[in-house]
């Protein structure tokens, strides 16, 4: 992703904010419903489960990189009829979905399967300083669940994990040492700091730029695949700095209901 980022300008701004995440599980009787808000996104999973498989999945979104994202939400219906515990996808499948929208329907199963309740998940990750240092953290339901520092994404903190970089198999690692509760915040961390890369860059400015001007992407994700890849480009104004806090939640319900969400 950073080889590709570096063809758009920089930010002159980079170094001073911060990246900021929630994602939201409310339980219901019949499934699950995920929400995910941060700079660059804002969509929802809603997952309906009769009898251990998936029967329906509803999804939307209302803010998001490229022209073609949308096109997602009905991919994502492929899940329809799989049994609740196949929370993995090929590589094949993944490249037709929303990278996003895909993890937030895993996210959402992974805790159906658990029986686990509702929950907020916040994270916040600094910008890099001059020593490529970052300060990562979550929060569950207002509540500190784990503080990390990174270098160059490699992990200083916790002294445990020091030396690891947080990519290139960490999380298949981290299936085999740590308890799944655990597991699911460092990979939550992970895609956060993945997302977090395009901070440093103008992402969304007044010349978009076509999908298909960045053919090593090919393949990524729904944007970069089929004929998404020749017809999408990205959107502009998008991109919201939430360095100061995310909104309270029920400005965001207000605002969705006036919008006739």
């Amino acid at each position: 992703m950073s080889d590709n980022l570096i063809h758009y300008p920089p930010n002159p701004a980079y170094g001073t904010g911060v990246y900021r995440r929630r994602i939201t599980f409310s339980r219901r009787a019949d499934g699950i419903d995920v929400g995910l808000l941060d700079d660059y996104h804002d969509m929802r999973v809603a997952l309906i489960v009769e009898g251990g498989i998936i029967s329906n999945v509803v999804a939307r979104m209302d803010r998001f990189p490229k022209t073609s994202c949308p096109g997602a939400v009905a991919a994502l219906r492929e899940l329809i009829g799989r049994p609740i515990g196949e929370l993995a996808l090929s590589g094949e499948e993944r490249s037709g979905q929303c990278t996003h929208l895909v993890e937030l329907a895993r996210l959402g199963l992974t805790r159906l399967v658990r029986n686990l309740p509702g929950e907020i998940v916040e994270i916040s990750l600094t910008d890099r300083d001059a020593s490529s240092r970052q300060h990562l953290t979550i929060d569950l339901d207002g509540k500190p669940a784990l503080a990390s520092v990174l270098e160059g994404e490699a992990i200083v903190e916790p002294a445990a994990h020091r030396g690891r970089s947080l990519f290139g198999g960490f999380i298949r690692w981290a299936h085999e040492v740590m308890a799944p509760g655990e597991t699911d915040l460092w990979r939550m961390a992970q895609m956060a700091v993945f997302v977090a890369r395009g901070r440093a860059y103008v992402v969304d400015g007044h010349k978009p730029r076509r999908v298909a001007d960045e053919p090593s992407r090919y393949g990524a994700c729904y944007s970069f695949s089929g004929a998404a890849f020749e017809t999408a480009y990205d959107n502009t104004g998008y991109v919201r700095d939430m360095s100061n806090g995310l909104p309270p939640l029920r400005e965001i319900a207000s605002s969705r209901s006036k919008e006739g969400a």
